[in-house]
């Protein structure tokens, strides 16, 4: 993330130490992989964590060299850190508005509602209040969700000088002070610990200043007990080694002598540590407790360990200074900010099978390529070098002079009008803010500050959203007649019928042997009789009795079903569970509803279980019940299809309509989430129901 660098002060702590480069590459890494559509990194977002202990880490060490000179200054502290995050996430704010209109409209309405608060730095507490989860914005994310580090970040930079001074007079050795910090992550850690309920949202938690301050004071920690006095290389030690360097031991292994040193050591515990988060970014999943009950202290306390390690000479910290991570590093902040939006663009909801892997490939090397534009042009500070292990430009350079901005500034400030002055003064500050800014960063700040206004103006976002998505997606416009008369079109070739799971052919089998009128689905119930109820296929009506339960996927074409089976009792919520839907079958039947068939759709939020599953089937008490497969950008829907099959092979009365199969086929029946068909998607959602309750003429 942004580095730390006091500016016009010569201490130790703007001295650069070549672990934290590949820790940042390395952190880079992994959320871009785990932001990617599917996640190629599970635990990727473990990279935050090692982001947020590098930033408490080098934060702190920077204010103690300070402290211990006198020279912290908190207006100034504050100024630098808004130099380094302010153009860079105004620049993101209006670039991903751009991108989004271009690119993806249904995105805008998100935008704009998160642009102030991120533009302000409290976008954290936005999603808190709004119950926004981290982990389950499948479909249609905020392209700015990521800004909400850029925000807890801010606000730990504001309030934690403060709070640092005073550990800093009332305790006088390194030790105390860390022992403080230690306690106060501990409380932190213990307050996420008591706010988690399994099953409930984890947004409180893991947006939460509060309950994250951990990560970050680990670091702090770290640095305060790495510190030396004034004037000491706390990051070399070969004029003052550490106990530790002088262990040497021999050990023999299958008859040979081996010397392990402590330098030895060292450099393999940094290597282990590193292989640890490799393996974890793997295989973690994010909605674990144990996360919740200690494991990102865990996590904290081994990247700081990591940094230790590194912090020593050996073939670990060169191994992390290398050019590639030391590369990769220093653009990791813009990295983050660019790859988010970029990735949501280019891995849209409706893209029914995954990229190859060159196709990844080429992603990874576009936001390389976004990722050093934005660096050059709004990230890297006047004389920054083109390259992290050239000699920077204004290293030996004479101090800055005074810009013209400053001098307009002081000249007005100097006027014997209130007006001019405040002006000058606002304008004097903004120069002196902009001196060390390049042209683009300034930019930046103009056309992010336009964008936020533009998108606070009270027009019809969704309306021009729409607009501009249906220039990209003509069929989002079609009526429900129009969207009829194109699914009526005749097409080339029939499609194949889908490949039925083992266990149906049976069913089936027994539906022809009885000469049954046949329906379409993809497994039907064998006692499916369709002579109860009457079926007209030119209006598409259908007079039978069907209880429908589902989620906003049911509530978005109930308007529709219920023209086309007006005896049915058709139940739809946005963001149902499973579970749910057992307890209203349970209500329905128990309250005297007889239907003749039901059709349960949900698994959509969540996973189906064999037990829920089952237990739906025990309550169906042997009538006819249809699944529907579930279809949403997350990876649970094919689990949970895969459920309803296994229940279906196992039970001759249940049978499997397969809207999954269906919208993959026909990702334009879909809107941009992936999730909701859109008119044409109704009207063939419709179709299908119909299908399988009426048998073809």
């Amino acid at each position: 993330m942004p580095r730390i660098v006091v500016s016009g002060v010569p201490t130790t702590a703007s001295r650069h130490i070549a672990v934290l480069d590949g820790m940042r590459a390395l952190a880079i890494i992994g959320v871009i992989g785990y932001h990617t559509r599917p996640s190629l990194l599970p635990g990727g977002f473990l990279g935050v964590t090692l982001f947020f202990v590098v930033s408490g880490f080098l934060l702190t060490r920077s204010m103690v060299n300070l402290f211990e000179r006198l020279r912290f200054s908190y207006s100034h502290f504050l100024r630098g850190r808004v130099r380094r995050l302010w153009p860079s996430v105004l620049a993101t704010i209006a670039g991903t508005a751009i991108l989004v209109y271009c690119m993806a409209p249904s995105l805008l309405p998100k935008v704009r509602g998160d642009a102030l608060p991120s533009a302000l730095f409290y976008s954290n507490w936005s999603f808190i209040f709004r119950k926004l989860s981290y982990f389950q914005s499948a479909g249609l994310p905020s392209p700015l969700t990521h800004l909400w580090f850029t925000s807890f970040i801010m606000q730990f930079y504001l309030l934690w000088p403060l709070l640092f001074v005073l550990i800093f007079q009332l305790c006088r050795s390194r030790v105390a002070r860390a022992a403080v910090i230690g306690a106060l992550a501990v409380a932190s850690s213990l307050e996420m610990l008591l706010l988690y309920t399994p099953g409930q949202d984890t947004s409180r938690i893991y947006y939460g200043l509060d309950t994250r301050a951990a990560e970050l004071l680990v670091g702090a920690a770290l640095a305060v007990l790495m510190h030396r006095h004034v004037g000491r290389q706390d990051d070399e030690f070969a004029h003052d080694p550490p106990h530790w360097q002088f262990f040497s031991r021999t050990v023999h292994v299958r008859g040979r002598e081996l010397r392990v040193t402590g330098q030895q050591l060292v450099n393999a515990l940094g290597f282990a540590l590193l292989v640890v988060f490799c393996v974890c970014f793997a295989i973690v999943d994010p909605q674990s407790a144990w996360l919740y009950r200690g494991g990102y202290l865990l996590f904290a306390l081994l990247a700081a360990a990591m940094i230790w390690a590194g912090m020593h000479s050996g073939v670990f910290m060169r191994a992390m200074g290398a050019k590639v991570c030391s590369y990769i590093g220093s653009r990791s902040f813009s990295l983050y900010l660019v790859h988010y939006p970029l990735l949501i663009v280019l891995n849209p909801a409706t893209r029914a099978t995954p990229l190859p892997w060159w196709g990844y490939l080429g992603q990874f090397a576009l936001i390389l390529a976004v990722g050093e534009v934005f660096f050059q042009l709004i990230e890297a500070m006047r004389g920054t070098p083109w390259l992290p292990w050239l000699t920077r430009a204004g290293d030996n350079a004479e101090p800055a002079r005074e810009t013209a901005g400053e001098r307009l500034g002081r000249r007005l400030t100097a006027s014997g009008n209130a007006g001019v002055r405040m002006l000058g003064t606002a304008g004097t500050r903004f120069a002196t803010l902009a001196a060390r800014l390049r042209p683009g960063a300034v930019v930046g700040i103009v056309a992010g500050a336009l964008a936020v206004l533009v998108l606070m103006l009270p027009l019809n976002w969704q309306a021009i959203a729409h607009a501009r998505a249906v220039q990209l997606r003509p069929e989002l416009a079609l009526t429900a007649e129009q969207a009829r008369k194109q699914l009526a079109k005749p097409v080339p070739a029939p499609s194949p019928q889908p490949e039925q799971p083992k266990g149906t052919d049976a069913a089936q089998s027994k539906g022809a042997d009885t000469a049954q009128p046949q329906v379409s689905a993809l497994k039907v119930p064998n006692n499916l009789d369709p002579s109860r109820w009457q079926c007209d296929a030119a209006a598409q009506q259908c007079s039978v009795r069907m209880l429908m339960i589902g989620d906003s996927v049911t509530a978005g074409v109930a308007q529709t079903l219920q023209q086309h089976f007006p005896q049915a009792h058709i139940d739809g919520a946005v963001s149902r569970q499973f579970a749910t839907g057992e307890d209203l079958l349970a209500q329905f039947l128990g309250s005297g509803e007889d239907p003749q068939v039901i059709v349960f759709a949900l698994g959509t939020n969540g996973a189906a279980t064999r037990e829920q599953a089952e237990h739906v089937v025990q309550l169906a008490a042997g009538r006819p019940l249809y699944f529907v497969t579930a279809l949403a950008p997350v990876d649970w829907t094919a689990a949970s299809n895969a459920t309803f099959q296994e229940v279906a092979a196992a039970h001759p009365n249940v049978g499997i309509i397969d809207w999954s199969a269906l919208a993959t086929a026909h990702p334009e029946y879909l809107y941009d989430d992936g999730t909701h068909p859109n008119e044409l998607g109704t009207q063939a959602y419709e179709q299908q129901l119909y299908n399988a309750l009426c048998p073809r003429d």
